[in-house]
């Protein structure tokens, strides 16, 4: 009985690396989409490097920044972007009257 018991464990632990071996290809080929480094940049395209001080008192642009390599128009409406600024509404909640929309915008 014993052996038997074992012999079950033996077959299911070895479908499951067989399973695992043949989704590592996909794993291996998947593509990482993430942003080359890159400089934050003030509205009029100047570089913020807050190590010299340089513009570190300006605010950022995303539309300098993201902009110089992604569709601008697009990323901006996101809901990640607008964070609820596309759905305000003076009456979202009656219990909570300073809450004007579902995203995180005055929110902490």
């Amino acid at each position: 009985m014993e052996k038997r018991g074992f012999c079950v464990w033996g077959l299911a632990l070895l479908a499951l690396a067989g399973m695992l071996m043949a989704l590592m290809p996909a794993v291996a080929s998947a593509k990482v989409r993430t942003c080359p480094p890159f400089y934050l940049k003030t509205d009029d395209g100047k570089i913020i490097n807050p190590l010299t001080g340089e513009n570190a008192d300006q605010p950022y642009s995303t539309r300098q920044t993201c902009g110089a390599c992604h569709n601008y128009d697009q990323i901006t409406k996101g809901y990640h972007f607008q964070q609820g600024w596309d759905r305000i509404k003076d009456d979202y909640s009656k219990k909570k009257p300073w809450v004007l929309s579902d995203g995180m915008m005055g929110k902490f």
